[in-house]
């Protein structure tokens, strides 16, 4: 109900519609990271897809937000197909391996996890969504807000010799807009880029990937992500979806303190919700850190992802020659947590968000700040997509940022709004274009 609030409530000031043919189409981009944000744009403008959008933008982020962004890392993403009407969650979160449980180093899941959201929701071709993320680590425009902020908070988890504090911190924190050039990690996407994501599992790549990580290369090599559906919340002719995976924080713990909350007063249910996902506010030391991506693209698909090093920078060291920070492994879902609805009947997304955690504002913030903006409002709440963000009660943790849009009943026109969380650094981005005729 709250969410359908959110795809119910906003003014005025995007035009899209399956009625007027003749009608400009706007798509949308959002990242918790700005140059992703661009490169998310300029695919759509280029004439991608969803799935290839996100997918560069994740890929342009192991550059441009290593904190929280890495190919020793992973996921999760839920996509809806609106030609099929259909949608599905694509996990690829890097769990634990070995005995180490967690806190230990992560499965790499993240090449595979994106060819397989670029493969069922795209449709370039993979080296054009790898070439952005490589030219941005080749030719670095300066390091952003969002990673200085990082760098701040974090950068002390980074070795003493590893390569990425040599290029990323020099001799202390730098400022926004200083240039770090990655040429190992730019190496490491062309090779990805020109040979195929199956090299980074299996070949000399993937023999160093699995050396540096301490990880079995028939371990390494045998890595799949796991595809399946997602769980809903049925609303008229639209639904919730949210990822199906097995974690504690996950999808089932969102909708079931979604549901149990669904009957309180509109002003109490966000804070509660966050109470019973345990979202506690900051914690002592560093937890999972997140950071989201999310697009509605021309032809009405949506994705919206939530990567993960498992902890800001990962484990700290890198793998020599190669550019990359070996990642921790997860075994909550507590730095982020994705959603959309679509209306299943005529195949349109309606709203698309992300909530991740922070770093250091304990478990679960990442459901409880997706869930902040979608139950405080109810049916009846007329607010536009800022000032459901504005709203937002300051006690529940986390950053969550989102994509929402009415459908008027009287010319069937789809009007979107974007709202970006002012504690992050992230962007959002319009995309017009004619629309195609038949």
């Amino acid at each position: 109900m709250g969410a359908v609030a959110i795809a119910a409530s906003l003014l005025t000031g995007c035009v899209n519609t399956k009625f007027k043919t003749d009608a400009t189409v706007q798509s949308f981009v959002v990242a918790d990271e700005p140059y992703a944000a661009g490169i998310g744009r300029d695919i759509i403008a280029q004439g991608g897809k969803a799935g290839d959008a996100v997918a560069a933008m994740a890929l342009a982020m192991t550059a441009s937000l290593p904190s929280r962004v890495g190919l020793t890392g992973g996921g999760v993403c839920v996509l809806f197909d609106a030609a099929s009407k259909k949608a599905r969650t694509i996990d690829f979160l890097p769990r634990p391996v070995g005995a180490g449980g967690a806190g230990s180093v992560g499965m790499p899941a993240m090449a595979r996890g994106l060819y397989a959201v670029q493969a069922s929701a795209g449709v370039m071709r993979w080296e054009q969504v790898v070439a952005p993320a490589e030219q941005l680590a080749q030719f670095s425009p300066g390091l952003s807000r969002a990673l200085v902020q990082d760098l701040s908070a974090f950068g002390g988890r980074l070795a003493p010799d590893s390569d990425a504090r040599r290029r990323l911190m020099g001799a202390g924190t730098p400022a926004v807009g200083t240039v770090a050039g990655q040429p190992e990690l730019a190496a490491t996407l062309s090779v990805l880029r020109r040979q195929g994501v199956g090299a980074f599992y299996a070949g000399p790549l993937a023999a160093t990937v699995a050396q540096g990580i301490g990880l079995d290369a028939a371990q390494l090599r045998a890595y799949q992500p796991r595809v399946g559906a997602t769980l809903t919340v049925p609303f008229d002719i639209s639904d919730l979806h949210v990822p199906d995976t097995t974690e504690p924080e996950s999808g089932a713990a969102l909708i079931q303190a979604w549901k149990a909350v669904a009957a309180l007063p509109p002003a109490e249910r966000a804070t509660r919700a966050a109470q019973l996902l345990g979202a506690t506010g900051a914690g002592a030391t560093a937890t999972a850190a997140g950071a989201g991506v999310m697009v509605i693209d021309p032809d009405e698909n949506g994705a919206a992802c939530a990567f993960t090093q498992g902890a800001p920078f990962g484990t700290g060291r890198g793998i020599p020659g190669t550019g990359m920070l070996v990642a921790q492994g997860v075994d909550r879902g507590g730095f982020g947590a994705p959603a959309l609805i679509a209306n299943s009947i005529i195949g349109r997304t309606l709203f698309a968000g992300v909530g991740t955690a922070g770093g250091s504002d304990g478990p679960a913030a990442g459901p409880a700040a997706l869930l902040s903006v979608a139950l405080p409002s109810g049916l009846e709440d007329k607010s536009t997509a800022p000032q459901i963000q504005a709203a937002r009660p300051q006690s529940i943790p986390g950053r969550v940022s989102f994509i929402g849009c009415r459908v008027s009943t009287e010319d069937g026109i789809r009007y979107c709004q974007t709202a970006t969380d002012p504690r992050a650094g992230s962007l959002a981005l319009t995309v017009e274009s004619e629309r195609k005729r038949d």
